[in-house]
């Protein structure tokens, strides 16, 4: 009874895929190597934990820019440096920003609506009134969503933002691995089959903080393969709820616990 037993455990192993181990890339997209026969014929697999530390910024290079036109003049594009704001934050450094760009002495003031929760941009100050009107094009601005620009508005001295301002961040995270989880995921967008491994929910996690999921249902978290697959390569890519790449600092490591079932 003791030899079968373990002949039935010899066929199971648990992959730890670290990002620290990684043999190419970054933190949110790498690639690491095991060294085992085991991974080279491998019929099903089971995510069993996934770790992923919360330090996605709000403001990125995929969500800082805004263009304008003030009167008449050529559009300005102004540009929020990356990081982690709070909506005050956000508020003085796009007043600066946009204070840089505007000419004839004008300068803006942003306050929030106090139930709403939109912005308001007031321009004024200009030595010509008519370098006070100021239109903000949404289609043409990344920081459109985030502050709440759903479309255009202008000419005017004072723009409401059509929607309320919207700094949550990343709330959910792609886990995608080609080589463990070809066409596993289907998008209802363009891309169509993607090779979605598991998703991990950061609403709970404070920016900083260490997200973590853990599957104790084997049945939804399984892969099951049509045949034995070589997965002795193991590549991560992280990515946002609409598919675009994130990016980790150089310190932020990431950890997916994989257990594999070979032959």
């Amino acid at each position: 009874m003791y030899i079968s037993y373990i002949h039935i455990m010899s066929k199971e192993k648990l992959l730890i895929v670290n990002s620290k181990d990684r043999i190419s890339g970054t933190n949110s997209d790498f690639e690491v190597l095991f060294n085992d026969s085991s991974c080279q014929q491998v019929l099903k697999c089971l995510v069993k934990d996934c770790f992923i530390p919360n330090l996605f910024y709000n403001i990125n290079d995929a969500n800082n820019t805004l263009e304008f036109k003030q009167n008449a003049e050529a559009n300005q594009i102004v540009t929020v440096p990356i990081g982690q704001y709070s909506i005050d934050q956000l508020i003085t450094q796009l007043k600066s920003s946009i204070d840089s760009k505007l000419i004839d002495g004008a300068i803006v003031t942003i306050t929030k609506h106090p139930t709403l929760y939109n912005l308001i941009f007031t321009f004024t100050g200009a030595l010509s009134p008519a370098n006070n009107t100021v239109t903000f094009f949404k289609d043409l601005s990344l920081i459109n969503d985030v502050i709440g620009l759903t479309s255009d508005v202008g000419p005017s001295t004072v723009l409401n933002m059509p929607s309320p301002f919207n700094l949550k961040g990343v709330d959910l995270v792609q886990i995608h691995s080609p080589q463990v989880a070809e066409v596993h995921g289907l998008d209802g967008g363009a891309s169509g089959y993607i090779s979605l491994l598991e998703t991990e929910s950061l609403t709970q996690t404070a920016f900083g903080t260490v997200a973590h999921r853990q599957n104790n249902d084997d049945e939804l978290a399984m892969l099951l393969y049509e045949q034995p697959r070589n997965i002795s390569r193991v590549g991560i890519v992280l990515r946002d709820e609409s598919g675009l790449r994130l990016e980790l600092p150089d310190n932020a490591y990431i950890t997916v616990i994989l257990k594999i079932f070979f032959d």
